[in-house]
């Protein structure tokens, strides 16, 4: 019996595929327990997870301040387990330290080892090979699957008008701000050379409506070819006369299964549009290399004065430096989804996305990627091993 299983997590992407179908198995299976959430935000998040995270089934919500409190509190009195959807292992460690509870971490990254997590809970038999090729303890590395798989399954079906193409600007202002208008002009210049071509923007819950309103009137986007918009019925009016159909999250997986293409920027929704067998363009944009956040304390120490130049350097240094910016592509060690990085245009974006349509090989490529589901295992695995 346990008294308590906290997790933590830290992205929108997490968030949204890793964390709802692992908790709705361990509250079944562990009814009596007290489940709580640590929102470790980072400099990748949106701001507005916490939000979307008060709609899960939990007992109690908290952010960093909360975690680093119940540091502070010390050992716990009854039995429990800490469990990482997302973000740095130590963070799961000095918990599991601090509560006397096991610590274990879900993770597709071979990098996200630490020798103090009981288990380290992976994807796939080649994140395993990778991890253990960097040094890891192999017994402590247990494969269970992939929890997008879980995700994409569990979706609810619901009614999703039909369009032949989805646009995903991102789930966090900084990108939303500039991609929406910028993705909104390639769909103009797409649907002028392919009338009938219809279009939609999914919209992430977390994007906050003053963003929103920031990116239809796209301000700021506009010197890079970005176009504005208007609601319309529900609808976005672009500019240039453009009807764009708007869909929120709970349609997002039933779009992906119907349309024929998206355009996209990295992140876990590349593996999603991949496992759902949606041919991507997935785009870099670096116009403005200073607003993309950097992993680690690099990220702090380039926001100080002075540092603008540095930091555009340094991140167009790291982005030439990465041979795939697409989950599927790294995992298949392969282009299969269509890749622009840098300074580039909406007309070179909407060529891409032209051509890729009539590039019949990639779902093919697509089922190489063979992930299975990791929900039920990922929870056998946790509790078998306390």
């Amino acid at each position: 019996m346990l008294d308590e299983v906290l997790l933590l997590t830290n992205g929108p992407g997490e968030l949204s595929t890793w964390v709802p179908p692992v908790l709705s198995r361990l509250r079944k299976e562990v009814p009596e327990a007290r489940f709580g959430l640590f929102l470790i935000r980072d400099q990748f998040a949106s701001g507005t997870e916490r939000a979307k995270a008060r709609e899960l089934p939990l007992d109690f919500l908290g952010g960093r301040r909360a975690w680093a409190a119940r540091l502070l509190a010390g050992r716990a009195g009854g039995r429990g387990l800490v469990l990482m959807l997302g973000g740095a292992p130590r963070d799961a460690v000095l918990l599991g330290r601090a509560t006397g509870y096991p610590a274990f971490a879900y993770t597709f990254d071979p990098r996200a080892y630490h020798p103090g997590l009981r288990a380290v809970l992976v994807d796939s038999e080649r994140t395993r090979l990778a991890m253990q090729a960097r040094g890891a303890d192999p017994a402590r590395i247990r494969v269970v699957g992939n929890l997008v798989v879980d995700a994409l399954a569990e979706a609810p079906r619901v009614e999703v008008p039909p369009v032949e193409v989805l646009l995903f600007p991102g789930s966090r202002p900084f990108a939303a701000r500039y991609m929406l208008g910028f993705l909104l002009a390639a769909a103009e210049r797409m649907a002028a050379q392919r009338p009938g071509l219809r279009f939609a923007w999914v919209r992430s819950r977390l994007l906050p409506e003053g963003v929103v309103q920031e990116a239809l009137e796209a301000c700021q986007v506009r010197p890079l070819g970005g176009v504005g918009a208007r609601w319309e019925a529900g609808r976005l009016r672009t500019e240039g006369g453009l009807l764009v159909e708007v869909l929120e999250e709970p349609q997002r997986y039933v779009a992906m299964r119907q349309a024929q293409l998206a355009l996209t920027l990295p992140g876990t929704n590349t593996l999603e549009l991949a496992l759902a067998g949606l041919p991507s363009v997935v785009l870099l944009p670096l116009h403005k290399p200073e607003m993309l956040p950097l992993e680690g304390f690099l990220h702090w120490l380039l926001l100080l004065p002075g540092a603008r130049p540095l930091k555009q350097a340094l991140v167009r240094r790291v982005a030439a430096r990465i041979p795939f910016l697409a989950l599927p592509n790294q995992w298949l060690g392969e282009e299969v989804f269509p890749e622009l990085k840098g300074v580039f245009s909406p007309a070179e974006v909407a060529q891409k996305g032209l051509e890729l349509l009539e590039d019949s090989r990639v779902r093919a490529k697509l089922a190489g990627l063979q992930a299975e589901a990791g929900a039920d295992n990922l929870v056998a695995q946790v509790l078998n091993s306390l």
